[in-house]
C-alpha cells in the first residue's frame, strides 16, 4: 500500500542533503551563474564535498561503496534538497548517482564492472553521460523509452581486425557531457544500436560546452568522435526484459521540483520584506492568492512524484490491479515541469522590478524553469501519455437502477 511516512532512513538523507546545499551549494549558487566563461561556472569544490558525502554514489549496495537505498523515492528526496540549493550542481550528482546502479550494478559484465567500478569510488570528480541524441534527428531515448532495434544513428561503430571498435560521429545537448568520465555512447553497428562504454579521455573524442540561458551552473555539451577506438569488451549488456526501474524521469522531475521550492522560499521571503500601500506586500489579499496557488501547485507536484516513484519500486502494485495502469512517470515529469514554470512566473511578478534585474534569485529560476519545461514535456513525452491513455479501458460499474 502506498505510504508517505518516510522512513527515518530517508529523512536522515533527506536532512544531509539539506544541510549541503543550504549551507554549501546557494550560498555560492548566484556569484557562479553569470560567469561568463564556463570553466569558471564549474563548482569544482562543491563537486568533491558532494561526492565524499555520498551524493554520487548512495544508491549503490553497500558492498559496491554504497548506502544501500536504492529505491527511486529517497533518490528524489535527495534530488529536491540539493536542488533547492543550485540545480545545475545537484544534476551532476543525481544524474550519475542514478545511472551508478542501473550501470555497474544491473548491466555491466562482472570484468566490466571490475574496471570501471574502482575509478568510480575513487574519483571525487568521475561524473558520467548518456550520448544520445544526436543532430538532426529525434534520437533522444535516454529520457522517454528503451531504444529500439529499430533506429538508425548517424553515430557509427565498426569493428576492426583485432576485435575493438571505431567510433564516428556526433552527439549534442548532452547534461554533463563535457566533464563525464565515462559516457554510454549510443551507435549504429551492423547488428543494430549498441550502447558502448567509452572513456572520458579516449584520443579522438572531442567536447564543447553549449551555452544556456538557464542551468548554467551544470554543464551540458556536444560531442565528436573521430576514429574513436573502444575496446571489444566495452559494449554495455542491454536491460532485462520488463525493467520497471530504468532511466532519470523522477530524478529529473525531483530536480525541477527542488528548483520550484526555492523559488517559492524566496518569493515567500521578499513579500515579507517590501513594503506598497503602507504594508507588507504579502497581506494584500491579491499576493496572498498568488502565493497559495504556488503552494498548492508545487504539493500536488510533489505528491504525482512520490507515487510515480514509489510505483518504479513496487510495480506489483499495478499488475495485482491496486492501482491504475497509467503513465505516472511521463504525468508526473510533465506536470512538475509546467507547475514549476508557471510558479517562477507568478514568482517575478510579486517581485516586480526587482524581479527582472539580474543577481535576484527569482531571475535566475525563471530561467532555469524555461530550461526544465523543456526538457519534462517535450513532444515524445505528450506522445505517451496520450498513447497510453488511449489503450486505457476504465471499468465503470452502472448505477442507475441498481438495487
Amino acid at each position: 500500500m502506498f505510504d508517505i511516512r518516510l522512513s527515518d532512513e530517508q529523512r536522515e538523507f533527506q536532512r544531509l542533503a539539506r544541510d549541503f546545499a543550504q549551507k554549501e551549494i546557494k550560498p555560492v549558487a548566484m556569484a557562479l551563474d553569470p560567469k561568463p566563461n564556463w570553466e569558471d561556472r564549474v563548482p569544482w569544490d562543491l563537486l568533491k564535498k558532494g561526492s565524499q558525502l555520498g551524493f554520487r554514489t548512495f544508491v549503490l549496495k553497500e558492498e559496491n561503496g554504497g548506502s544501500g537505498m536504492s529505491d527511486h523515492l529517497t533518490t528524489c528526496l535527495v534530488a529536491e534538497e540539493l536542488a533547492a540549493g543550485e540545480i545545475g550542481t545537484a544534476y551532476y550528482f543525481m544524474l550519475t548517482a542514478r545511472r551508478a546502479r542501473d550501470w555497474f550494478e544491473l548491466r555491466m559484465t562482472p570484468e566490466q564492472k571490475a574496471y570501471f567500478l574502482p575509478k568510480f569510488l575513487n574519483d571525487d570528480l568521475f561524473f558520467t553521460t548518456v550520448a544520445i541524441h544526436e543532430p538532426d534527428t529525434d534520437f533522444g531515448f535516454d529520457y522517454f523509452t528503451e531504444t529500439p532495434e529499430s533506429a538508425k544513428y548517424k553515430t557509427r561503430a565498426v569493428q576492426q581486425p583485432d576485435g575493438s571498435w571505431k567510433i564516428n560521429g556526433a552527439k549534442n545537448f548532452q547534461t554533463v557531457g563535457y566533464l563525464a568520465k565515462l559516457l554510454v555512447v549510443m551507435a549504429q553497428t551492423e547488428a543494430g544500436p549498441r550502447a558502448f562504454l567509452v572513456e572520458g579521455d579516449s584520443p579522438g573524442l572531442v567536447r564543447h560546452p553549449l551555452h544556456k540561458m538557464g542551468r548554467r551552473v551544470g554543464d551540458n555539451a556536444e560531442i565528436f568522435f573521430d576514429d574513436v577506438r573502444v575496446p571489444k569488451d566495452f559494449i554495455l549488456p542491454p536491460p532485462p526484459k520488463g525493467r520497471t526501474d530504468m532511466g532519470t524521469h523522477c530524478t529529473i522531475a525531483a530536480l525541477t521540483l527542488g528548483l520550484g521550492r526555492a523559488a517559492l522560499e524566496e518569493t515567500l521571503k521578499y513579500t515579507q520584506e517590501r513594503v506598497a500601500g503602507g504594508k507588507l506586500i504579502i497581506k494584500h489579499q491579491a499576493v496572498g492568492l498568488y502565493l497559495a496557488e504556488m503552494a498548492m501547485n508545487l504539493e500536488a507536484a510533489r505528491r504525482l512524484l512520490w507515487t510515480a516513484a514509489w510505483l518504479k519500486d513496487h510495480p506489483e502494485a499495478i499488475s495485482e490491479g491496486g492501482v491504475e495502469n497509467l503513465p505516472y512517470e511521463y504525468m508526473a515529469m510533465a506536470f512538475v515541469g509546467t507547475a514549476v514554470q508557471r510558479l517562477t512566473e507568478q514568482g517575478i511578478e510579486l517581485f516586480g522590478g526587482m524581479g527582472i534585474v539580474q543577481g535576484m534569485p527569482i531571475e535566475k529560476y525563471v530561467r532555469d524553469a524555461i530550461i526544465q519545461k523543456h526538457i519534462s514535456f517535450p513532444f515524445p513525452t505528450r506522445f505517451k501519455i496520450t498513447e497510453t491513455l488511449a489503450g486505457f479501458k476504465r471499468k465503470v460499474t452502472p448505477f442507475i437502477g441498481a438495487n
